[in-house]
């Protein structure tokens, strides 16, 4: 595996794979792996001729006091990405990727907007900025998310569309431990009782898929429930809770599709999962 900080060396690399005629398969993560990112890369590795990793803690995703907390291990990374054989690793500083006098931004205006993005609009104007920034480094020919943030997955498939980059985006089911709760670098930070506390949510969202899959429509009393079976367990406090179409990320129809979502804060760490089911 060979690691590279600075964009500009690895584009030149990227150059000379594409010159040789293998396709790019691009994982991009934050940082801190776990084994939903491994189900990323091992999709990767299947479907094209070389992969690379992308680790950045984006500054601009988070408040400071966030991203401060977040957690990060360079060398486990590292070694995670060996063992896994990936063939590149792309590990730039802030200062790499933003560059004095950066004036620049993505904003995906709209359906940034929708759900709980009137609120956080600054957080995913900065996810679609660096990943048009890693798109237009490593140019790959796939990149590949996971569906637990089933908004910023929405965001970047339209972005990548308005903005004609030549990449699928391939969206990997999420993965979850054992207690069924989802995988996320943020879970390393829950003591025993906020990692108990944090199955009330994969148990909840479940528990209104059934509602819907029996044909239950009444998207308010849905949303309420939802709020309602977290918010009894005692550590959990509702950040934001959806029942939307799940093409329009909207209330005012019932399509074929629906997806339910919470995002929800426990002992101070922001967890979020979700699903798409068919309506009844």
């Amino acid at each position: 595996m060979r690691i590279f900080a600075s964009p500009r060396e690895i584009n030149r690399e990227v150059q000379a794979i594409k010159k040789s005629g293998r396709d790019i398969g691009l994982v991009p993560t934050l940082g801190y792996l776990h084994d939903g990112h491994a189900a990323l890369i091992r999709r990767a590795k299947k479907e094209n001729d070389t992969v690379i990793v992308s680790r950045f803690l984006n500054p601009l995703q988070f408040r400071k006091k966030a991203y401060r907390a977040y957690p990060t291990d360079e060398k486990r990374d590292r070694n995670f990405c060996r063992d896994l054989s990936v063939d590149y690793l792309f590990s730039p500083s802030a200062g790499q990727m933003y560059p004095p006098g950066f004036d620049t931004l993505v904003e995906v205006r709209d359906l940034a907007g929708r759900l709980e993005g009137q609120s956080i609009r600054w957080h995913y104007r900065a996810v679609t900025t660096v990943v048009a920034k890693l798109f237009n480094i490593i140019q790959p020919s796939r990149a590949y998310f996971g569906k637990k943030d089933a908004h910023q997955l929405a965001i970047i498939k339209r972005m990548t569309e308005d903005l004609n980059f030549p990449v699928k985006i391939i969206a990997v089911a999420t993965r979850r431990a054992s207690d069924g709760v989802a995988l996320s670098s943020r879970n390393s930070l829950l003591s025993e009782p906020e990692r108990i506390a944090a199955r009330m949510i994969p148990q909840a969202v479940k528990a209104i898929e059934s509602r819907v899959k029996k044909g239950d429509r009444d998207r308010a009393k849905l949303k309420a429930s939802l709020v309602a079976m977290i918010e009894s367990e005692p550590l959990a406090k509702v950040d934001f809770a959806a029942v939307v179409d799940s093409d329009t990320l909207l209330e005012d129809r019932f399509g074929d599709r629906t997806l339910i979502y919470a995002a929800v804060y426990i002992g101070g760490k922001r967890l979020t999962d979700n699903v798409v089911c068919k309506s009844g």
